[in-house]
């Protein structure tokens, strides 16, 4: 009887996933290299903007990413990696290192990714105001954190920033400064 029930049952298994054909598995394969095959690469970033401690500003930066060696950004594509920049302005430089992901093109430039559709980062920054900036005192060493969106190339940022100390017999005004800026680029 048992084995008269095993019977009934595999007659009723679903027939087996049908064998890949030879197509099929070449294109399989060339997924499988172009996902393997990956290289390092450099986009240039860049950025003008206003920022209440620095007034105007223009950043340089670059992004370092690793993607697949026959990727081409020329007409759109999506990176995620380490982002690096400076940042000089009227009353303050700003350098920054953190991480971040965007989706743009480089067009002709292909390693300039000069129109940024949609991107983000977070990054630790040192910023170094002079001037007359907004800060008391003006001149004065600030580190933290900064996040930066970016939505059809306009930028808006922000930071969370700790004045350093810088020496004995100074006086320094608030600890904390939270920063904004509005720009266009990333």
């Amino acid at each position: 009887m048992g084995l008269l029930s095993l019977q009934a049952h595999a007659g009723n298994a679903p027939p087996s996933a049908t064998p890949q054909t030879a197509e099929q598995s070449r294109a399989l394969e060339r997924v499988r290299e172009e996902l393997t095959d990956l290289e390092t690469r450099w986009y240039g970033l860049m950025r003008i903007r206003w920022q209440d401690t620095q007034m105007f500003s223009a950043g340089l930066g670059a992004m370092r990413v690793k993607q697949p060696r026959n990727s081409n950004c020329s007409i759109g594509c999506a990176i995620q990696g380490w982002h690096f920049e400076v940042e000089p302005g009227l009353y303050g430089i700003q350098a920054g290192v953190g991480w971040g992901k965007l989706i743009g093109e480089t067009g002709r430039t292909r390693r300039l990714m000069h129109t940024v559709h949609f991107g983000w980062n977070v990054r630790g920054v040192v910023l170094r105001t002079w001037g007359d900036s907004s800060l008391y005192p003006q001149a004065q060493t600030l580190a933290g954190i900064e996040a930066s969106v970016s939505i059809i190339r306009l930028n808006i940022s922000a930071g969370l920033l700790r004045s350093l100390y810088s020496g004995p017999g100074e006086e320094y005004g608030d600890d904390w400064v939270v920063t904004a800026g509005f720009g266009w680029g990333f």
